[in-house]
């Protein structure tokens, strides 16, 4: 703390050393942008920016998004900063700060505590409680701690302000593909990172020039990926991962769930041997019943006439023809699917239930 006091009017400026002027144009631009969704918020009309002036990922501020959620909405797989390099103490541009006036405005202050306020930004201790994150691929900043005074610099045209600096990477732009699909008459922009995870472009018109402007490029939907109509119902139940801040869907995932169910589907479809009488005919019981009658009755006539005569003759014939019907209907002979196999035994367990329930409903006797 002493040798920021003793630095105090010499702290460094933030140079852009290194990074293309496009981009360094890119980053005030989209400063810019924020700037004006926080104004027109603030003037009551924010419904005309939609999600990037809204509630709080808590939903307990129904007011200006901060930096880092206003950066995940335009720019897809914004990680959380769990590590950060930290740079120093450095005068920053302020026009090139994503910030959030979100307790107060410059009109909120008075004489005395706007002078107090100038004071502080002018003196030793300006970047205490301040923190801003560096993306230098994009040439902007994010304020985190000190978001305030953001806005404050803005509408005063204060160029410069002092704050603590890290650095925040991003993912390269090669690292990205922009794909355009469609089903039915839905049109959606995706991005994909390493070729594995997906997400949405929430706001087309902001997000597409400015990943353009980055260098990402856009290609058609690759046939190692899972179907488009696939990824669009699981766009329903994005997941988190890695340290994202906002959900994506696992292409990788989804893949192999999807050969776990076609492997399912295959098992379901492989055939089995199944009886006559195990599947669900019309009137099975009663042909069978029928035929073990006369089996059993040419059995018995059979026996008496020793098979001798001409009624004993009949009685065995009828006997070898109702025990070849009868031994027809029990033999698993006929090749269905296991899914059939497999509906027969629910619809019967079912049908068993719902008769025993039916039983025990009509039993007039008490239970003890």
């Amino acid at each position: 703390m002493e040798s920021e006091q003793s630095n105090a009017h010499i702290v460094p400026e933030l140079k852009f050393v290194g990074i293309a002027p496009e981009i360094v144009t890119f980053g005030k631009r989209l400063a810019d942008t924020k700037y004006q969704i926080d104004t027109l918020g603030k003037n009551g009309w924010g419904e005309l920016t939609g999600n990037l002036h809204g509630l709080e990922a808590s939903g307990e501020w129904d007011g200006p998004d901060d930096a880092l959620t206003f950066f995940s909405k335009v720019f897809p797989f914004a990680r959380l900063p769990a590590e950060t390099e930290p740079l120093g103490v450095f005068q920053v541009p302020t026009e090139h700060v994503i910030g959030r006036s979100w307790r107060w405005w410059p009109e909120h202050l008075n004489a005395n505590s706007e002078a107090r306020l100038a004071e502080h930004l002018n003196g030793p201790f300006a970047a205490e409680s301040t923190s801003f994150y560096f993306i230098a691929s994009l040439g902007v900043l994010l304020a985190a701690q000190g978001q305030s005074r953001v806005n404050y610099c803005r509408q005063r045209h204060i160029p410069l302000m002092s704050a603590r600096v890290s650095n925040l990477n991003y993912p390269p732009a090669d690292r990205f593909r922009l794909y355009h699909v469609t089903r039915g008459n839905t049109r959606q922009s995706w991005v994909v990172l390493n070729d594995r995870y997906l997400q949405p472009i929430q706001w087309p018109r902001i997000s597409l020039p400015a990943l353009k402007t980055y260098g990402v490029h856009s290609g058609s939907w690759p046939l190692t990926f899972p179907p488009v109509s696939r990824v669009f119902d699981e766009l329903y139940q994005p997941q988190p991962a890695e340290d994202f801040i906002a959900p994506c869907v696992d292409l990788e995932a989804l893949k192999v769930a999807i050969r776990a169910e076609n492997e399912a589907e295959r098992q379901a479809v492989k055939p089995v041997k199944m009886a006559l009488s195990d599947m669900d005919i019309t009137n099975i019981w009663p042909i069978s019943i029928t035929l073990s009658f006369f089996f059993i009755l040419s059995m018995v006539v059979a026996g008496l006439t020793a098979g001798e005569g001409w009624s004993g003759s009949i009685s065995l014939l009828i006997c070898g023809m109702a025990g070849s019907l009868l031994l027809f209907l029990a033999t698993p002979v006929f090749l269905v699917s296991k899914r059939l196999h497999r509906n027969f035994e629910l619809d019967d367990a079912a049908g068993k239930t719902e008769t025993g329930e039916l039983n025990k409903a009509e039993d007039p006797t008490p239970q003890s």
